[in-house]
């Protein structure tokens, strides 16, 4: 492969960047800049250099992950069975980045870490790992799934797995670098795996690669993917879905009453939310619960390991789980924008309230979503925080009350087209809100009970203020109509 073909292939993914919002780029910039520079001008000690060289290790993986996953999308599979040479140069391609990510890495861990903790063979064999991960996550995305839901246990399975990790550290121990070596030589004969050669398992892989980066568009979007969109191929997995989507929708038009307002809100609820709508949301998060039950059951009856352990190992990254299927989904009101086609008729709807009314209402639906939300998130983290004693796991929920109550009484007429950037701005800051609460409760020692009194106090006025000026707004439907 000469220079020219693989600058081609290396400035893919560059050169495909979305060019309708590049500020916020440069806001991604500041915020790995700024910080960066204030570590070095205002602290001292390890801190110094450590943050500086934590942020380049996150950029250079949240980069690689960006370069692995575009190498995967330039191998469709016709450019590999009829473009000669396509698949030699996007896999000399990747295994010019893996070794040039494993590098830095690997340079950034030894600089920072000391040896006594992590000596640079292990921390070059970390690195190439976690490198041969990220390319691998992006052609099989349930990589992911394993990794956040078995990384808390770690901890708990090394102490009932002691037999195998004394085995294995005793050959590291014994042949430090012929184990390298292997360990290398294995990592890097996976990365040209990773693409395929137009056979008949590539078009399914990649079939599979290309919907699930719909899904994912559609949720930068603020869509949230229907049943037979996360389940295609899987059909037998979805029937229960549908079947209960479906009773819901025939029982809210069996009942339908236009003297009733309950009735019309119900029905408007289904359009203007559509697959955003409670009920996908209730199925979703009940299968994700029952799923991680079932996983933690598994290892309590295989290891013995305490329950109590493992919810304590994993208490923070199931609290966040909850916190995400609770209230991201409301914080963009992205399908308003997406159903304005049928807000249109669903205004001509006899008894649909008007006006005032109608903003009121809106507003209210997405109001009372969220809410609720947010109110069964703390119900299921409150006996995660008794467990753990970190009670300040429920400033997720908690926080979601003013960031909901900002959401929902928001003008939709002035919504502009979603985008990836403008759906996730809304969630980065929430969590930030909420990291910056937990922090404060958790780790500076602040009273917990007055701070959160006090600001669902200013945001219930905050709130009443907002909610009186609806009654100025533009009317709701169709939203988006002044852009």
């Amino acid at each position: 492969m000469n220079t020219a073909q693989l600058s081609q292939v290396l400035l893919a993914a560059w050169r495909q960047r979305d060019r309708s919002s590049p500020w916020g780029r440069w806001l991604i910039a500041a915020l790995v800049v700024l910080p960066s520079v204030a570590s070095v001008l205002l602290l001292q000690g390890p801190a110094r250099w450590g943050l500086p060289a934590g942020i380049s290790l996150v950029i250079i993986h949240i980069g690689w992950l960006l370069m692995a996953a575009n190498l995967q999308m330039q191998n469709t599979p016709s450019a590999a069975r009829f473009v000669p040479g396509h698949v030699r140069a996007l896999r000399q391609a990747g295994l010019l980045c893996w070794v040039a990510c494993t590098a830095a890495s690997c340079l950034l861990l030894v600089l920072v870490m000391p040896t006594r903790l992590l000596t640079w063979q292990a921390a070059l064999l970390g690195s190439a790992a976690a490198v041969t991960f990220t390319m691998w996550s992006t052609r099989i995305w349930w990589l992911w799934l394993l990794f956040f839901f078995w990384g808390p246990l770690l901890g708990v399975l090394s102490e009932h797995l002691p037999l195998t990790l004394q085995a294995a550290q005793a050959l590291w121990h014994e042949h430090q670098h012929l184990t390298l070596a292997a360990g290398l030589l294995g990592l890097g004969a996976l990365m040209p795996a990773a693409f395929g050669q137009g056979d008949a398992a590539h078009r399914r892989a990649y079939g599979r690669l290309s919907r699930l980066q719909e899904m994912q568009r559609l949720f930068q979007e603020g869509h949230q993917a229907t049943p037979a969109q996360a389940f295609v191929g899987l059909e037998r997995f979805s029937r229960p879905f549908n079947a209960v989507i479906t009773a819901w929708r025939e029982h809210v038009l069996r009942r339908a009453d236009n003297t009733s307002t309950a009735s019309l809100l119900a029905r408007a609820e289904i359009v203007l939310h559509a697959n955003q709508h409670w009920v996908y949301q209730l199925l979703t998060a009940a299968s994700i619960i029952a799923s991680l039950a079932l996983m933690l059951g598994v290892v309590v009856a295989w290891t013995g390991a305490p329950w109590q352990d493992l919810i304590h190992h994993g208490a923070f990254g199931i609290t966040v789980g909850l916190g995400s299927m609770a209230v991201i989904p409301m914080l963009g009101r992205a399908m308003l924008w997406q159903t304005r086609r049928e807000q249109a008729l669903l205004r001509l709807l006899p008894g649909l309230p008007q006006g005032h009314g109608l903003n009121r209402a809106v507003a209210w639906l997405s109001l009372r979503h969220a809410l609720l939300a947010a109110v069964l998130a703390a119900v299921l983290i409150l006996p995660l925080c008794r467990i753990t004693d970190q009670w300040g796991l429920l400033w997720l929920p908690l926080m979601a009350v003013p960031w909901s109550l900002w959401t929902a009484t928001r003008s939709p007429a002035h919504m502009r087209q979603p985008t990836g950037l403008r759906s996730m701005l809304p969630v980065m800051a929430y969590y930030l809100s909420a990291a910056v609460a937990y922090v404060g409760t958790e780790r500076l020692g602040l009273p917990m009970v007055p701070w959160a009194v006090g600001m669902l106090a200013v945001s219930a006025a905050w709130g009443a203020w907002r909610w009186r000026r609806l009654d100025h707004q533009p009317a709701a439907l169709p939203a988006g109509r002044l852009r």
